[in-house]
């Protein structure tokens, strides 16, 4: 991994990593991930663009004071200006991915002047759902991916909460199967999943607030993606109405760490398009 920089904001040191000379790219993990999430984006990208990721508040292996404000969306969203603000990133492409895309459009929609460009792949809260059907079977497969998480945090399995969060988005003995890299920085953010599971409510974002974005907003999910990812995905494109709509055949929620090379390259091809 390239070398750790720290930035201070809000009170609290933030890791980050910092690379290439291009135009700014942000890159924002989503749950039980840190700024180790991207580094293989961040070297495919890093020809191009000055590529940066960070570790948001009470994720990583960063030791976070017990005072700090709550975790929640509103929360990492501030975290986030605060941090295209101190780096002079400004105007900056976003990319966020799954608990980060509504952190995404929080920050879009109170800072709009910071961001030339985002990109969203797989957002998880369905405040601008509209459509009372797709609301309802959002429900019933959010109770069945977060429901036993929420029972194995409860008990303080936090091992056990982690396997069912990632099998219950790549599929059963997914975890088990991944490389250690990957099975390492799940571990190492094991201790987020109880703020995460009683984290603050977040910002209600209608379908007339994603209206309101003026800079161009791209959309992506997974052909293989299940509801609870597809279903708020498929909501923002409409709400947008500019926005460029993707769906990648073939894969589902955890593509981005399956495919660096991949994703990247939807990155780098919506970044051509208006």
């Amino acid at each position: 991994m390239s070398e750790l920089r720290r930035a201070t904001l809000n009170g609290d040191v933030f890791e980050y990593s910092d690379v290439g000379d291009g135009m700014p790219l942000l890159l924002l993990h989503g749950a039980l991930g840190d700024l180790r999430t991207w580094q293989g984006h961040r070297e495919t990208l890093s020809d191009r663009y000055r590529c940066v990721g960070y570790t948001q508040r009470y994720f990583g292996r960063a030791s976070w004071r017990d005072d700090g404000p709550p975790f929640g969306i509103a929360t990492h969203a501030e975290d986030l200006i605060a941090l295209v603000e101190a780096l002079g990133l400004a105007p900056v492409y976003l990319v966020a991915w799954s608990y980060s895309g509504h952190v995404a459009f929080h920050a879009a929609l109170r800072r709009p002047d910071l961001f030339r460009r985002v990109m969203v792949y797989e957002p998880g809260v369905p405040s601008y759902v509209t459509d009372p059907e797709e609301l309802a079977a959002f429900g019933r497969d959010a109770q069945a991916i977060y429901g036993p998480i929420a029972t194995a945090v409860n008990t303080g399995d936090l091992e056990e909460a982690a396997r069912l969060m990632i099998d219950g988005s790549g599929g059963d003995g997914y975890l088990d199967r991944q490389c250690p890299e990957y099975r390492t920085i799940i571990r190492d953010n094991l201790h987020s999943l109880p703020r995460l599971m009683a984290q603050q409510p977040p910002p209600k974002i209608t379908c007339e607030d994603l209206a309101t974005l003026r800079m161009p907003v791209s959309i992506a999910h997974g052909g293989l993606t299940r509801p609870v990812f597809a279903i708020p995905s498929l909501a923002a494109a409409r709400c947008i109405r500019h926005a460029r709509h993707v769906e990648v055949p073939g894969v589902g929620h955890l593509w981005p760490q399956e495919s660096p090379r991949g994703f990247s390259a939807v990155v780098e091809e919506l970044d051509c398009t208006t």
